[in-house]
């Protein structure tokens, strides 16, 4: 009698846990999760999602991503959802309150096609801020990186799950080609953020190239930036190029303002790099 008893009791609990959404770290999830690439998604708006909108964005593989919600949800680890990184705010540091909304993200994408090719999970930390140029992160938006990261190794760590590696990647260059950053600047600017990253764990950088942008009438040249970051990345074995296809998509329906791409547009960006960062793993960093 006693032992039905406590069996219904946990079957209410269990249920009630699945009914309060994805959020929380369900009971399958808490005994089956043991080892896990962190990947931090950093860069500006459209890495933040400023375009997107969650209802579209890909059904994440079942168990196959997660996050770290390092402002919301601190001591826990949460089953990967759209919009990612939502409400993800630090007054002055990575906070986009006052600049663009965070709609939904090509995070789910790049999971699941990581996933596909790697057969590892991810935890996912959102590290982005609309309009920031790369100086920015340099100049005070790593504190905020490094801690959100320390957080989620030190939550890892606690839940008793592995940590394969450490990535991080990039989305963002828009604001330095409207600046005219100079390709020294860029360079120079892009490898001290990952070297200041580095004695925190952060192997590489894996680079999705800028689209290109019309803000009105005005046509600003990204290209110079969009070959700066190819360069990087040909040169500097830190840096791997991770997709290149959003300067393909800049138009209608992927890209809606000229700046920013819709849910559809980031969808298919972030199955690319997923794709392709994950064959680079598995083929160069691991060998299979």
């Amino acid at each position: 009698m006693l032992k039905n008893k406590w069996s219904r009791l946990l079957t209410v609990i269990l249920v009630i846990c699945m009914a309060v959404g994805t959020g929380i770290f369900l009971y399958h999830d808490y005994y089956t999760l043991k080892e896990a690439d962190l990947i931090l998604f950093m860069g500006q708006s459209n890495m933040s999602g400023a375009g997107g909108n969650a209802e579209g964005a890909p059904e994440l593989i079942k168990g196959a991503g997660y996050e770290y919600r390092a402002i919301t949800q601190p001591e826990e680890l949460c089953i990967l959802s759209e919009p990612f990184g939502e409400n993800e705010h630090k007054e002055g540091f990575l906070d986009d309150r006052e600049l663009i909304p965070r709609g939904g993200s090509l995070v789910t994408a790049f999971v699941n096609a990581y996933y596909k090719e790697t057969k590892q999970r991810v935890v996912a930390v959102s590290a982005s801020r609309g309009s920031a140029q790369i100086s920015s992160f340099n100049n005070y938006l790593v504190e905020d990186v490094i801690e959100r990261l320390e957080n989620a190794k030190r939550v890892m760590m606690e839940q008793q799950v592995n940590i394969r590696h450490i990535y991080m990647v990039w989305f963002q260059g828009e604001t330095d080609a409207y600046l005219a950053t100079t390709s020294d600047q860029y360079i120079g600017g892009m490898q001290q953020l990952l070297y200041t990253l580095q004695p925190y764990g952060v192997e590489k950088c894996f680079v999705i190239q800028i689209g290109n942008v019309i803000m009105g009438e005005e046509v600003i040249d990204t290209s110079y930036i969009q070959s700066v970051q190819e360069n990087l990345c040909e040169t500097d074995e830190n840096f791997i190029m991770a997709s290149t296809i959003a300067k393909t998509i800049s138009e209608p329906p992927y890209m809606e303002d000229g700046i920013h791409f819709t849910q559809q547009g980031l969808n298919l960006i972030g199955e690319d790099a997923g794709r392709n960062t994950g064959n680079y793993i598995k083929t160069v960093v691991e060998g299979r």
